[in-house]
């Protein structure tokens, strides 16, 4: 595909997903629980504050030489993460336009996911409703979020709209093998970055590039190799989780298996359509 090409698919993918989320009826969540650390960082504007009935709260980093960093995920009611289309776990309409494609990411400087989550040709994470593109503006941001993928067995860079829009900043994280691999693809892709691991588990190193690229604070949606990669590092600043109202997944697939739940921040209850859904800002566990 050529690029005008891409970029024509980029417009008309922009497009859906701002119809989309405009058209979308967001029902107001309703708060349960809010004591967010005294040095958290609030936004918001008067559309989110009143459907998430308050302000959010970004987590600062624990180490001042890496990003901070939030993880972002979906559960059903019965704690299953995997499934084909995650819209399955019950997470309902509030957590997808105001939460995961908004709120999450708006103050972020960028957006990281796992390989398995960049599938498909249409997929970008940005936040597409125009109050979120508003508020990302006023707090000085570009119009997207850095795109980060993680990747240690290398990808077909020819096959996703991501790696092929040299107006949006893209990270690659992955090791020499997988660099390698796609060597030829990253030669005519000059605005990609590659970010080389020495080993799998040399996020810490990853983490301290990214800080010094300028990137404070990302936002991690997946998936759950990833995460769990992650929490097992002691990388992740703060979880927001949502629970959806019914059981549903894949059977026996938790975000991890080891504890990783710390004290709850803030909880919201999901109303109208939403009811039963449950937000979280949750600590991970030491």
């Amino acid at each position: 595909m050529t690029e005008p090409q891409w970029l024509g698919m980029f417009e008309a993918f922009v497009a859906e997903k701002t119809a989309a989320a405009v058209r979308a009826e967001i029902p107001a969540y309703s708060t349960e629980l809010c004591r967010p650390p005294a040095d958290a960082i609030a936004i918001g504007n008067d559309w989110s504050i009143r459907l998430f009935d308050g302000l959010f709260y970004i987590p600062l980093a624990r180490r001042p030489d890496r990003p901070a960093c939030s993880l972002v995920f979906v559960q059903s009611a019965d704690g299953n993460t995997g499934a084909d289309d995650p819209e399955a776990l019950g997470g309902g309409v509030a957590d997808k336009h105001l939460i995961y494609e908004g709120l999450s990411r708006v103050a972020c400087d960028a957006v990281l996911a796992g390989a398995h989550t960049v599938r498909g040709s249409r997929v970008m994470f940005s936040v597409w409703h125009p109050e979120l593109v508003h508020l990302r503006a006023a707090l000085g941001l570009p119009r997207h979020p850095i795109q980060i993928v993680a990747s240690l067995s290398g990808m077909n860079l020819d096959e996703s709209l991501l790696f092929n829009l040299p107006g949006v900043p893209v990270i690659l994280l992955t090791v020499d093998a997988a660099a390698q691999k796609m060597a030829a693809a990253l030669r005519a892709r000059p605005w990609l970055r590659v970010i080389r691991m020495s080993t799998p588990a040399d996020l810490h190193g990853a983490f301290g590039e990214l800080r010094g690229a300028d990137i404070t604070r990302i936002s991690c949606v997946g998936g759950r190799t990833l995460a769990r990669a992650l929490l097992d590092a002691g990388l992740v600043d703060g979880i927001y989780l949502t629970t959806g109202a019914v059981p549903g997944g894949e059977p026996q697939t938790p975000l991890h298996h080891r504890r990783w739940r710390g004290p709850a921040l803030v909880r919201k209850l999901g109303t109208g359509v939403d009811s039963g859904v449950v937000f979280e800002h949750i600590l991970p566990a030491p």
